[in-house]
């Protein structure tokens, strides 16, 4: 696995460790799950940001290797 993968990886943790707290909170319910939803909606969506552009970029980088524009590393 390449340093691409590992971070998309990463990035894909962040998302299902942020889920996860979401419905945690939203399952304890009460003020406490009011006063955080927003903000851990927003470092949901912000780990969905990072992943969806990880992948992209891996995807272009790969396309740019398969027809020689650039070179791989290693």
């Amino acid at each position: 696995m390449n340093a691409m993968g590992l971070l998309v990886l990463v990035a894909a943790a962040g998302v299902a460790v942020a889920l996860f707290n979401g419905l945690v909170s939203m399952a304890h319910g009460g003020e406490a799950d009011q006063r955080q939803s927003h903000r851990l909606m927003f470092k949901r969506v912000g780990w969905q940001a990072l992943a969806i552009l990880l992948v992209l970029i891996a995807l272009v980088a790969s396309r740019l290797v398969e027809h020689g524009a650039i070179s791989p590393m290693g």
